[in-house]
Parts: C-alpha cells; structure tokens; sequence
C-alpha cells in the first residue's frame, strides 16, 4: 500500500511544505514565517502571503497553483 502524502488528505496536511515543489526562494520565505506542513500553509490567505516580505505576485500564484493542484486551496 502506498502512503504517499498525496493520496492521503491527512497525510497531506501534516506534509512539509517540501512537497510542493516551490522555489528554494518560496519556501524559504515560508519557512521564515512559520509556515513549514501544507496544512499550515493552507491557512494562510493570498493577502497574507503578499505581506511576508520578499514574496511577490509572481511568487505567490505558483505557491496557489501548486496547492490547488493537490486538490486543495489558500484560505480565504
């Protein structure tokens, strides 16, 4: 049996955030604001992603796409 995060939605959430496979410049803005599983990053809305510093427009469309490509989304 498989146990790969992204065919279990528990598992997925408690996931580093790694796994999304961001830039090294993405995740370490992330990182740098506590936000290190999917789950916490999922949490966190757009508006809050523009205001981490050095994470522009660019940035965060990719780190929105690659979370709803899991089947999951951005927090309101």
């Amino acid at each position: 049996m498989n146990n790969a995060p992204e065919q279990h939605p528990a598992l997925l959430l408690e996931a580093d955030i790694a796994i999304l496979g961001l830039s090294v410049r993405a995740t370490n803005v992330l990182r740098r604001n506590q936000v290190n599983t999917v789950g916490e990053l999922t949490r966190v809305s757009p508006r809050m992603l523009f205001g981490m510093t050095r994470l522009g427009r660019n940035m965060v469309v990719q780190i929105a796409s690659s979370v709803e490509r899991r089947g999951l989304r951005l927090a309101d």
